[in-house]
């Protein structure tokens, strides 16, 4: 159950979060949404005060690793300017982190091709059980639109 409520902390917050800046590389905004996460779930940021600094934010580096993870068990992967050509890839990722992770969030900040986005998140994107096969972990899409945090900043 803690792990069910870790992850829908997560998930909110990621929801929540403006990165600060138009950044020209995916691994900035991976490292802004890791120092926010780890602020607001370890300082209470949230009103999460229960669990005051037991998580553990990392972020992870290989081929079968998140770019952001919680507790080696909620995985978020990351990218900038989602465009068709990393359709297939952002795909494979997924297949890869529901066997790795408890729960999965793929984490857009800006889309260029949003028909291959929907077909992603219409695959993946449910209750988190499948009955076919009901280890795979659970999948959350979240669209950071560029005019929201261009905007904001």
């Amino acid at each position: 159950m803690q792990r069910e409520e870790t992850a829908r902390q997560v998930r909110d917050l990621v929801e929540k979060w403006t990165p600060s800046e138009a950044y020209d590389h995916e691994r900035k905004f991976q490292s802004e949404l890791t120092e926010y996460l780890d602020e607001q779930l370890n300082s209470g940021g949230m009103g999460i005060g229960m669990n005051q600094g037991e998580y553990v934010v990392s972020t992870e580096h290989g081929t079968s690793k998140g770019d952001v993870v919680v507790n080696d068990h909620v995985g978020i992967e990351l990218k900038r300017d989602f465009t068709n050509s990393q359709k297939k890839k952002l795909q494979g990722q997924i297949e890869d982190y529901r066997d790795e992770y408890d729960h999965v969030i793929a984490c857009a900040c800006g889309i260029e091709d949003m028909d291959g986005w929907r077909r992603l998140k219409n695959k993946y994107e449910g209750d988190g059980f499948d009955p076919l096969e009901p280890q795979k972990a659970a999948v959350r899409f979240v669209h950071k639109p560029k005019a929201e945090w261009l905007l904001a900043n």
